[in-house]
């Protein structure tokens, strides 16, 4: 049988202590292929029950699709020492 160990931390100044594995949006955004909401909302959730505290989303993951499924979530809940990280697209910058 498998035993999982606890989750290691890493510090992430200046917003403190998150996980060592992250869980990225792209599949809660359907990049890589067809999820349900349904399938996205336990993915996020068992990531957090697992000890996942760092999400990483971006709008262009289904077109907002993945910020969606975390919000839902965390919708009338208190995030904890959950961090969400995202992105945002600025355009040509190489001036």
């Amino acid at each position: 049988m498998l035993k999982l160990k606890v989750m290691q931390k890493r510090d992430f100044q200046p917003f403190g202590t998150v996980s060592a594995l992250t869980l990225g949006g792209g599949g809660l955004g359907q990049v890589w292929g067809e999820t349900t909401r349904e399938e996205a909302v336990k993915t996020v959730n068992l990531a957090i029950e697992k000890g996942i505290t760092h999400l990483d989303v971006a709008p262009m993951y289904g077109k907002g699709e993945a910020e969606k499924v975390v919000g839902e979530v965390f919708k009338g809940k208190d995030l904890g020492d959950v961090k969400i990280t995202t992105k945002c697209r600025l355009g040509n910058v190489t001036r």
